[in-house]
């Protein structure tokens, strides 16, 4: 059973939402016997991985041209920068179906050398609405950035049809996104995000502080970060904890401002599950119901108590497992209210029911199988 997995970015260390999802994939699909044919694209501080030769078959590596000319191009720039002449040539050698990670590395897809090859594209959002988003939220202070999400916002919307007709099967992260694919394309799967759990290990009793979390130099977990000690950590009288990847100056500014709040920049895998664990509540808001909200997995498989609001869990069916609140003022009450209540027994039974079946990497490995023709030899 061989797979060619495209990805579009190295996924290892899986440090981030996306590679997160195509490096736990990886391990699942090669413990059941799977023999991945990886293609990365380089960029950036990412290297090279001996890691991923542990569960690949095969690994090709593609530098990614980021030339300022691809943005004059109709192909939306995340997807011009990863066309590769090697790239097609190798996928060409053979007949195994393709698995094409995000509308990034899909350009392919209609490519008339790979005609009759089963073609499965991974939706990890609705990339155009995402990229709204991320014009959206990003400040007037930034316009270049600013203008080119929206312009790429643009490009995505008019080229998605085309990727949406010339892919044989297209799975989702979300069960939002799989509606909204699901009303054009007739072969919509959803699988959830593969993670890098594989039981609920959340402690009983009581933790220290609330801990807010994720890549902090996305634009919306920026926003989120600086609503929250705005809005709520500042006018409550409760340790909190920020901690994510590359802060800005702003949200360190911020942050210096208050005794209560403290940030912890750019902490490794081990040190950021250390804060899930430890935490008494896990506060996780976002401004958009785009993305794959893997935090809020992990905090649901490591943490105690979560609190969300409603774009948070958004197409995921863990809202039973959470408290919902949506206003400063109910997300202040609400964490009051809880933080010296102790995290019972009952509620990691409650997750291991509903987690262990919905949200196993074994069963969605399997699930995802199933969809893909596997060819002989």
């Amino acid at each position: 059973m061989f797979l060619h997995i495209v990805s579009f970015d190295i996924p290892y260390p899986a440090n981030y939402g996306g590679v997160i999802v195509i490096f736990n994939q990886i391990k699942a699909l090669h413990q059941q016997g799977v023999k991945i044919i990886l293609h990365c694209f380089q960029y950036g501080d990412r290297t090279p991985q001996p890691e991923l030769q542990q569960y690949c078959h095969e690994v090709h590596y593609y530098k990614r041209s980021r030339s300022i000319f691809y943005q004059f191009s109709l192909i939306p720039f995340i997807m011009r920068t990863r066309e590769n002449a090697n790239l097609l040539k190798r996928l060409r050698k053979d007949k195994h179906p393709i698995l094409f990670e995000g509308m990034h590395t899909a350009a392919y897809v209609w490519h008339k050398r790979l005609r009759g090859r089963q073609k499965i594209v991974r939706m990890h959002n609705v990339e155009w609405q995402y990229y709204e988003n991320l014009s959206r939220l990003t400040p007037p202070t930034e316009p270049l950035e600013k203008t080119y999400y929206f312009i790429e916002s643009i490009k995505l919307q008019r080229i998605e049809p085309k990727v949406v007709l010339y892919t044989d099967e297209i799975i989702t992260l979300s069960m939002h996104d799989a509606k909204y694919y699901g009303e054009t394309k007739a072969h919509t799967h959803y699988i959830p995000a593969f993670h890098p759990n594989t039981s609920v290990e959340s402690q009983t009793g009581r933790g220290e502080y609330v801990l807010f979390h994720g890549k902090l130099s996305v634009p919306d977990n920026d926003q989120a970060a600086t609503w929250l000690i705005e809005e709520v950590f500042s006018k409550v009288d409760i340790p909190f904890v920020i901690a994510g990847m590359e802060p800005s100056d702003h949200l360190k500014d911020l942050v210096n401002r208050y005794e209560n709040i403290t940030l912890v920049e750019n902490p490794d895998e081990r040190r950021m599950n250390e804060l899930i664990s430890s935490a008494h509540i896990n506060l996780l808001v976002s401004f958009q119901a785009a993305g794959i909200k893997l935090k809020l997995i992990n905090a649901l498989f490591r943490g105690r108590f979560c609190v969300v609001n409603q774009l948070m869990v958004s197409g995921t069916g863990l809202a039973k497992l959470c408290y919902v609140r949506n206003s400063a003022a109910a997300i202040r009450q609400t964490v009051e209210a809880l933080i010296n209540a102790p995290f019972e027994k009952s509620r990691i039974e409650e997750r291991q029911a509903l987690l262990g079946t919905e949200f196993s990497n074994e069963i969605n490995a399997k699930k995802l199988m199933e969809i893909i023709n596997f060819q002989e030899g």
